[in-house]
């Protein structure tokens, strides 16, 4: 049950997390520099292009996100081969992956300070932070499958693995759900899957003890 549930949190903080990152990132992005190089004329004035990969290099931040995902793979199996458990390396996976979502949730709590002149240098700052906690982020995504895998192939009946798995997918998609529906600010909604993750480690923590 410990396992599923942190399987359902996890999973449905990565899902949320991949609809949310693009615009979190362009929203840092237009504060930075609020006329856009590339836009396109509607009507009376400018809009942005929604398609423009002028302002944000969106290919080579996904290249990040899998080098990282690749990253945490590979540190998994260094752990894995220094003799330290599955569980152990999953709890730590949920705690950095809570700490990754506040450092995501942080630069949109002081986007708002513009009346002085260290506005692009704090701004500039929180980009960098959030940029930081995505890319720990898809380091565990890339710790959390192997290791995840290894706890589930001990745990759960072989026999019963596919009934479990797709009880279990319910509440994640309900979760995910209700995250688009109600469209909260991205600040708001990293806080939240931060708590989501620290709930997990903490049940990932007491299944281990």
């Amino acid at each position: 049950l410990n396992c599923c549930i942190i399987g359902s949190l996890f999973e449905s903080a990565m899902y949320i997390f991949i609809f949310l990152w693009t615009p979190a990132l362009t929203s840092i992005e237009n504060e930075l520099n609020p006329n856009p190089v590339n836009a396109i004329v509607d009507g009376a004035g400018l809009e942005d292009d929604p398609h423009s990969d002028e302002n944000l290099p969106f290919g080579w931040i996904f290249s990040s996100f899998m080098v990282c995902c690749m990253l945490g793979t590979i540190a998994f199996s260094h752990l894995s081969n220094a003799g330290v458990t599955a569980s152990r390396c999953l709890v730590g996976v949920l705690a950095l992956s809570s700490l990754s979502f506040l450092a995501m949730a942080a630069p949109h709590s002081s986007v708002s300070i513009e009346n002085d002149a260290n506005f692009v240098s704090m701004n500039s700052a929180a980009y960098t932070i959030q940029y930081a906690g995505m890319l720990f982020f898809e380091f565990c995504i890339g710790a959390y499958y192997p290791a995840m895998g290894t706890v589930k192939g001990t745990i759960v009946p072989e026999d019963q693995r596919a009934a479990i798995y797709n009880v279990f997918r319910f509440p994640m998609n309900g979760l995910v759900l209700v995250s688009l529906v109600w469209n909260l600010p991205y600040g708001l909604s990293f806080f939240i899957l931060a708590m989501l993750m620290m709930v997990a480690s903490i049940v990932g923590l007491r299944a281990t003890t």
